[in-house]
């Protein structure tokens, strides 16, 4: 198992991001936090700094499986947080959104703990 610090900050940005939204699912009205576009903003804005912390450099993601899935489900995410949340407003893609960026966080933290900080093998080499 090799989680580092920047696992735990990441662990601590999405629970922040997490929280947020349901407060805004609750109905706590707090401050700046109104409504379920603030919601989606305010998630939004702790999961994409929860992702660059999280994620290594010295590699290119996109070269395995792994990284292509995450990437198209992280893209869906997104999709969904624009078209449904921020111009319908809608509660439920908020909480669609919830659930996905959590399992996105799961997935990225397991396969840190799984993986350790080793590079991955090519996409060719592993469906020989």
């Amino acid at each position: 198992m090799r989680l580092t610090w920047r696992d735990a900050v990441s662990t601590v940005l999405m629970l922040v991001g997490l929280c947020m939204a349901l407060f805004v699912v609750q109905g706590w009205g707090w401050p700046l936090l109104g409504g379920v576009r603030a919601g989606i903003i305010a998630l939004g804005v702790a999961s994409v700094a929860a992702c660059l912390l999280g994620s290594t450099l010295d590699r290119f993601y996109l070269t395995d499986p792994f990284g292509l899935i995450t990437t198209l489900i992280a893209m869906t995410a997104l999709a969904l947080a624009i078209v449904g949340g921020l111009i319908t407003g809608a509660q439920q893609f908020l909480l669609v959104l919830m659930v996905v960026t959590g399992m996105l966080w799961l997935l990225a933290t397991v396969r840190h703990a799984v993986e350790g900080a080793g590079p991955s093998a090519p996409v060719w080499r592993v469906f020989r």
